[in-house]
């Protein structure tokens, strides 16, 4: 997996636009599956990939994370997609904040999200 740091400074967590970088499969209940590249190279993606019965690992997100998922659209902002969780899920995503910093930050370190900000500077 590719791993990314967060080392811009002076920028707000909150205020930030995140977008994803991969597609994903809506399965039954709102569960969703992130579709990742078994391959970048394009030379594996040559001789492997054919040979192959799907070019993608599917990683299986749950509930929480498969609303948060689904309303990354590169426009809600971070605090948006905090509120939004609030509100469907309650006390169950409760401390909502950090959960969500959390799950985002995984998600950008393992190359699925990236942020506007980011590709602005």
């Amino acid at each position: 997996m590719i791993k990314k740091k967060l080392n811009k400074k002076n920028l707000n967590y909150l205020e930030m636009h995140p977008f994803r970088l991969y597609e994903h499969i809506l399965l039954e209940e709102n569960l969703v599956d992130v579709l990742v590249p078994r391959f970048t190279s394009k030379l594996a993606k040559k001789l492997i990939l054919p040979k192959l019965p799907n070019p993608y690992i599917r990683a299986n997100l749950d509930e929480l994370g498969s609303f948060l998922w689904l309303n990354i659209d590169g426009e809600t902002k971070v605090s948006e997609l905090i509120n939004k969780m609030k509100e469907k899920f309650a006390e169950k995503v409760e401390p909502a904040t950090e959960r969500v910093l959390l799950f985002l930050t995984q998600l950008y370190k393992a190359g699925f999200i990236d942020f506007y900000e980011l590709n602005e500077r």
